[in-house]
């Protein structure tokens, strides 16, 4: 047998299954221990925002555009794992950083030289040690790291929502469009933080980019929103009334205080969405999706949250053919809810079983 043969069969018969289960168990890892990983990188937050407004209120560094948390494997492979947070004047990685710093973060990637044993293990149950050496079980594994990387950049995402109300955030000097990302040392990076004006949905130039746009106490009535990437948007006390959502983009979008009336959803992304204390009346919702690979075989966990309902009360909602297996409702009133054809999670069903009279 060739060597590509022997390799395609360590793929699927030692590398997937061994990493499938390498990554429920580091999810489960990180569900754990998600309080003090919460904490931790908060921290090193605090303390790199509380370094660069030093810096500017000694005059040695001016308003600044990009902050990347970079995760380089140089340091998975020296076994040090760790975070590097900089400072770019505009675009990352074009120019030197103009501030640097690093964190030991030993929870990401956790197991990883147990999981090199592993897979070397398995290699040799299926008689490939003669072939499939340590050196290429490192290299394939480090090239596969990437896809734990991305699920990882929801998480920071996650841990860091609401980092604009932090004090040191906003002494922080900023130029327009300040954006925070995470990802790969030198290569991608995931928005975690833009900064954006508040701007006007139905009055503003076609391309405009309104990801990460923040909508206070606007009322929206008869609206069709056709088609909108509103994806990391914030709502605070807005109303809908009467408006229709057709194939609209809510991923990781936020919503406090808000009210729902009279409105349609069809085809809507809720994929990370939350809605804190919001009102639901006389909704219609269809195609509803919360969990990012629809229609994909769950071969992974998920990147992005669940879509969270907290203290929300929800009365004359017609929900089919959705699926909310990735919501979570907390603390949620139900009234006359009816779901029919949907796959749902458990605290869906408990907030409308605890709504029954």
């Amino acid at each position: 047998m060739e060597r590509t043969e022997w390799e395609k069969q360590y793929r699927e018969q030692c590398f997937l299954p061994v990493f499938k289960e390498y990554m429920v168990n580091a999810m489960q890892d990180i569900t754990n221990h998600a309080a003090e990983i919460d904490k931790k990188l908060n921290g090193f937050v605090e303390s790199f925002l509380t370094d660069l407004v030093f810096l500017q209120e000694n005059g040695k560094l001016e308003e600044i555009q990009t902050i990347c948390i970079s995760f380089p494997y140089t340091s998975l492979v020296c076994s040090t794992p760790c975070l590097r947070f900089e400072v770019y004047p505009n675009v990352p990685f074009m120019e030197d950083a103009l501030v640097i710093r690093e964190f030991s973060v030993p929870w990401i990637f956790s197991g990883w030289e147990q999981l090199l044993c592993r897979l070397r293990e398995e290699a040799g149950k299926q008689g490939m040690n003669a072939v499939i050496r340590m050196p290429y079980i490192k290299s394939h594994a480090l090239g596969k790291a990437r896809y734990f990387l991305h699920f990882w950049s929801g998480f920071v995402k996650y841990y860091l929502y609401g980092i604009e109300k932090k004090e040191v955030f906003q002494k922080l000097k900023k130029r327009k469009d300040f954006s925070i990302s995470f990802g790969e040392y030198m290569d991608w990076q995931r928005p975690i933080w833009i900064s954006r004006e508040e701007t006007d949905i139905f009055f503003c130039e076609e391309e405009t980019n309104l990801n990460f746009c923040q909508f206070h106490t606007v009322w929206y009535e008869d609206k069709v929103f056709d088609a909108f990437a509103l994806d990391n948007c914030r709502f605070y006390t807005c109303t809908f009334q009467n408006c229709r959502f057709v194939n609209t983009g809510f991923q990781e979008a936020f919503f406090v205080g808000c009210t729902f009336e009279a409105c349609s959803f069809q085809g809507t992304n809720l994929v990370g969405a939350r809605f804190d204390g919001c009102k639901f009346e006389k909704v219609e919702m269809e195609g509803i999706f919360t969990y990012f690979l629809q229609g994909e075989p769950n071969i992974f966990p998920a990147p992005c949250g669940n879509a969270e309902f907290t203290g929300c009360f929800l009365t004359c909602v017609n929900i089919r053919n959705s699926d909310l297996s990735a919501s979570y409702f907390c603390d949620c009133r139900m009234e006359k809810v009816d779901a029919q054809e949907c796959q749902l999670s458990d605290s869906f069903q408990e907030a409308v079983i605890g709504g029954e009279p």
